[in-house]
């Protein structure tokens, strides 16, 4: 016999920054997922989406898994839909649905369950090690089953599953969160080669306190006083903080305004620290152009020394288009986000051995 159970059982395990109103749980951020265990024959979970639908291109899309093997996509269509996640014979299964399009676009919650069994125990999260990765569409896994120069962007095409942030969080064996958002800056979003003056409405510093601002802007709540603080629950013992790319579509190598994204950046690390005491902070940088490396690395520097030395900065190798190619909008390919993670995940799992992680 079907039973529905409501998304805030705690049987019911949930992994990112998690907004709730009233019986809905929504999970947007990249890789954000829920979880859960049971002995039966048939499962499937209630979404809610927006309302109006965003056209075809900008829709939510998910992730299902069956005892660790991604299954399938879904594309979320309607702005109440009911999916199917499982349905065979009569056995204990883990599922899990993850969020694969990036908090940007369109929103994700849940607000129950459907079961043909019986609901266990909510998982043990698989890790003790934890790393929280603060970033752009670079971390989104933007455009990576796209085609250059052919594609335009949409969401079906993005999968932070391939990015290098879920691949190093899985080569260093860690339960992860993500913060990350395309076309984000510290001091400006992109902008074109037209545009002089820094696009500053929304930055990283108007995100990270919050648990999910630009949903509860969806919903209405235009000033940030309003919007809901996140608790900072989730303890990284590494934070991967992979900004400045969008910020030098504006700086261009210009002293005042380099010297503007230099204090930016230090005063975002500040906000990082003040809300993660115990952390230490992984700076990246240099995929997709290197312009603002030594900024970034004075700032760094600089920091390490006014603040406090868990903290370090890692230069990645800017993407080789001949040879490891690339894809929507020039973003960095499959290729490139698995060497990214090659050397981040060195970095770290040193950091995770020398502190007996």
């Amino acid at each position: 016999m079907r039973k529905e159970i409501m998304s805030d059982d705690a049987r019911i395990g949930t992994s990112g920054r998690i907004y709730r109103k009233g019986d809905t749980a929504y999970f947007d951020w990249s890789c954000s997922f829920i979880e859960f265990d049971m002995e039966g024959e048939y499962a499937a979970t209630g979404f809610v989406t927006e309302d109006p639908m965003f056209e075809e291109n900008f829709r939510a899309w998910i992730g299902i898994f069956i005892n660790g093997e991604l299954t399938r996509k879904v594309r979320l269509d309607e702005t109440l839909q009911t999916v199917e996640l499982y349905k065979g014979e009569k056995k204990r299964v883990r599922i899990r649905v993850m969020k694969l399009s990036e908090s940007a676009f369109a929103r994700c919650g849940f607000n129950k369950i459907v079961i043909d069994g019986e609901l266990l125990a909510a998982p043990a999260p698989e890790h003790t090690r934890k790393i929280e990765f603060v970033g752009d569409s670079i971390t989104c896994g933007y455009g990576v089953d796209g085609t250059y120069m052919v594609d335009v962007f949409k969401t079906e095409t993005e999968d932070p599953m391939k990015a290098y942030a879920y691949l190093t969080a899985t080569k260093c064996r860690a339960q992860y969160q993500y913060v990350s958002w395309s076309g984000m800056g510290v001091r400006t979003a992109y902008v074109d080669e037209n545009t002089e003056e820094p696009l500053d409405t929304w930055l990283f510093k108007d995100i990270y306190p919050y648990i999910d601002s630009n949903l509860e802007k969806k919903m209405g709540k235009e000033s940030h006083s309003e919007h809901t603080k996140y608790d900072f629950s989730f303890k990284p013992h590494v934070i991967v903080f992979a900004e400045g790319t969008n910020d030098h579509s504006w700086t261009r190598k210009k002293p005042e305004r380099i010297a503007e994204f230099r204090k930016e950046y230090y005063d975002m690390l500040t906000m990082i620290r003040q809300n993660n005491s115990d952390s230490y902070i992984v700076c990246t940088y240099g995929v997709m152009g290197n312009d603002l490396e030594e900024s970034i690395k004075d700032t760094v520097e600089k920091f390490r020394s006014e603040y406090d030395d868990r903290i370090c900065y890692v230069p990645l190798t800017p993407q080789d288009e001949e040879n490891d190619g690339v894809v929507v909008d020039w973003h960095p390919s499959a290729k490139t986000h698995e060497k990214v993670s090659q050397t981040l995940s060195k970095v770290i799992g040193d950091i995770f051995e020398k502190a007996g992680l």
